[in-house]
């Protein structure tokens, strides 16, 4: 008597065991291959409407009489044919709803306040949603620091304003002069030295702007005799013809210096040309990007025309260091009995604490 419930257990595994295969070589086919029609066949040991197991999501599917033929079979309404077809069906399903919505909007009457009316419900979106109102903040720090993003914008600058003026119906006489002046000027034997710093600003911000600022073109702007020597991008001046011009214009009476993107122009041989340069009346130093100039030859350039200089700016010389801030703070002291500094501006220059404190030792070295 112990054993027979035993005995029964092991039956009932072993017919849910049979059930479970039958079940299984009945479904396999058609859930491996849901692309292709399924074979009825009826198994003997496996009845569909009997077995506790089935494939379907919802139990057995649905069933409906074929009324066309008036036969009594039974067909299914839709099949479960795995999760593949499913995922198929609901695909099609969006995609015919998606074109009946894109259908009915194109038949629909356009009014003249359906974008005021869309306007509104967008602002009441928003008004609800404080999150779509959001926008990234852009990184000013780079685009204020980096010295070569201002010379991006600016060449944008200049192009927007070219073309400003090419859409302009009558242009100035005075840009109608540059451009004709700028357009011949491998023509351009010298511009003479009444000719103002402004206006030779404007000639090499437009040479520059059609690429034709080159060697020729500087020989021509820096010439004997001008108080002013700006340059908006030294690009393709080389060092040594700096130096040929800086030779003539110091003693000739040049007072300011004014180089943007220097570059290889202004190196040690530049540095050497303005200090053996004899008589110096440079009050105005503006050098940016020289990538030649050391630390060494920045602290004898400062010490051999402190003399006349009150105005200094130096941007993206990465050479420059601690030499340069203790020349500034010795030659520009009271007690040296020298001209007084009246700017000083350093952009883009790698200083450490200890040379800003250099620079401030000499208390009264900035006035």
């Amino acid at each position: 008597m112990s054993d027979d419930p035993d005995k029964g257990r092991r039956e009932l595994r072993s017919a849910v065991r049979l059930r479970n295969r039958a079940v299984a070589e009945r479904e396999a086919s058609r859930l491996a291959r849901p692309d292709q029609p399924s074979k009825s066949r009826t198994l003997g040991h496996a009845s569909k409407s009997k077995s506790a197991v089935t494939s379907t999501p919802f139990g057995i599917a649905p069933t409906k009489r074929n009324a066309a033929t008036g036969q009594g079979e039974d067909v299914t309404a839709e099949q479960w044919c795995g999760p593949f077809s499913v995922a198929r069906q609901m695909i099609a399903a969006r995609e015919e709803a998606r074109t009946k919505r894109e259908a009915e909007q194109r038949d629909r009457e356009h009014h003249p306040l359906d974008e005021v009316v869309l306007k509104v419900e967008e602002d009441k979106k928003r008004k609800a949603n404080p999150s779509m109102l959001w926008k990234g903040k852009i990184d000013e720090t780079t685009g204020r620091s980096n010295y070569y993003m201002k010379r991006k914008k600016r060449f944008a600058r200049q192009k927007e304003g070219m073309s400003m003026s090419r859409s302009l119906k009558v242009p100035t006489l005075y840009k109608l002069c540059v451009d004709f002046l700028v357009e011949n000027f491998e023509f351009v034997e010298g511009l003479g030295a009444g000719i103002g710093a402004d206006i030779r600003r404007s000639i090499c911000e437009s040479l520059v702007a059609k690429g034709k600022m080159n060697g020729a073109a500087f020989d021509t702007i820096a010439e004997v005799g001008v108080e002013t020597l700006e340059i908006i991008d030294c690009a393709e001046v080389t060092q040594d013809q700096l130096c040929i011009a800086l030779d003539s214009l110091i003693p000739s009476g040049l007072q300011a210096l004014i180089l943007n993107h220097a570059g290889r122009a202004f190196g040690p041989k530049a540095v050497d040309s303005i200090v053996s340069s004899s008589p110096n009346s440079l009050f105005a130093l503006s050098i940016g990007g020289a990538y030649l100039l050391k630390d060494a030859d920045a602290s004898a350039l400062i010490e051999a025309t402190a003399p006349t200089l009150s105005s200094i700016e130096f941007k993206a010389c990465p050479l420059i260091g601690p030499s340069f801030c203790s020349s500034i703070g010795e030659n520009f002291a009271s007690s040296v009995g020298r001209n007084c500094l009246l700017e000083l501006s350093l952009e883009d220059i790698p200083l450490t604490k200890d040379c800003l404190l250099t620079i401030g030792s000499a208390s009264d070295a900035l006035q």
